[in-house]
């Protein structure tokens, strides 16, 4: 892995890797040097590959470059779920069941570093407190897909598309501490429509609205958010608000994962 004991925190790559877990409390070194001994093989891809097929159990967290959750339905068409940004451990949901139904596709060129899912259980044997993180994440995924299931079922679609830009730039900024009202944001019009419901033409429309709104713009692979306070408020939700879990276990030395 190109991230070195001692240096991930202060490593721009270090700190997209940690981004995730580091939302909620701050990690110990030792617990940079427990993720750090996860590593394995480094892998690159470019955009529109498969990373990883449905039904296959591997996993990998990704470090550079934006992925995207999918599934193929029966007819061949796909229905993108979530967008993966550094800091994401791809096909976790998958470890729950027998034959995992997502499909991981890039939607840039990524870089990925792969896990097996012996390398997960022995980091929950010996790292409790990583272990513990790992779970608070997988709850938080889980509500911001119950947030937008709600939003899918009950919402407009400009009101999905403002939650939608909102949740993104909020996650962005885990990875980037600059990331203020501008990001880079590499998805297509018609990505953007599958992740809400609509098509590319009726996304065309939805994105023009925003401009000519003065609430946000995207151009040359760049989101812009002109009015904050105006998207939230066609959003309908809350800015995100991560929890400080006090009950987490205490940082323990790092042990060699084989």
């Amino acid at each position: 892995m190109a991230i070195a004991p001692g240096e991930e925190i202060n490593d721009e790559r270090g700190r997209k890797v940690i981004s995730r877990l580091a939302g909620f409390v701050d990690l110990d070194p030792s617990e940079v040097q427990q993720l750090v001994a996860l590593a394995g093989r480094e892998y690159r891809f470019e955009r529109g590959d498969i990373i990883r097929s449905e039904n296959e159990h591997d996993l990998y967290l990704l470090i550079d470059g934006w992925a995207a959750s999918a599934v193929i339905v029966e007819d061949g068409s796909r229905q993108l779920i979530t967008a993966n940004l550094p800091g994401d451990i791809l096909g976790l949901p998958g470890l729950a069941v027998r034959d995992p139904v997502d499909t991981v596709i890039a939607l840039t060129d990524v870089e990925v570093i792969g896990i097996s899912p012996r390398q997960i259980g022995e980091a929950f044997a010996h790292s409790p407190r990583l272990a513990a993180l790992m779970f608070l994440i997988s709850q938080e995924e889980r509500s911001l897909l119950m947030e937008r299931l709600a939003l899918m079922g009950q919402a407009s679609a400009l009101t999905r598309l403002s939650a939608l830009i909102l949740r993104m730039q909020e996650r962005h900024a885990q990875i980037d501490r600059n990331t203020d009202a501008s990001f880079f944001m590499p998805l297509t019009q018609r990505e953007l429509g599958e992740l809400i419901g609509v098509t590319g033409v009726h996304m065309n429309a939805l994105l023009k609205e925003l401009r000519e709104r003065g609430i946000a713009v995207i151009k040359a692979r760049k989101l812009t958010i002109l009015d904050r306070d105006e998207l939230i408020r066609i959003a309908g939700v809350s800015p995100w608000c991560r929890s400080s879990p006090s009950w987490l276990p205490c940082p323990e030395p790092p042990v060699e994962v084989r």
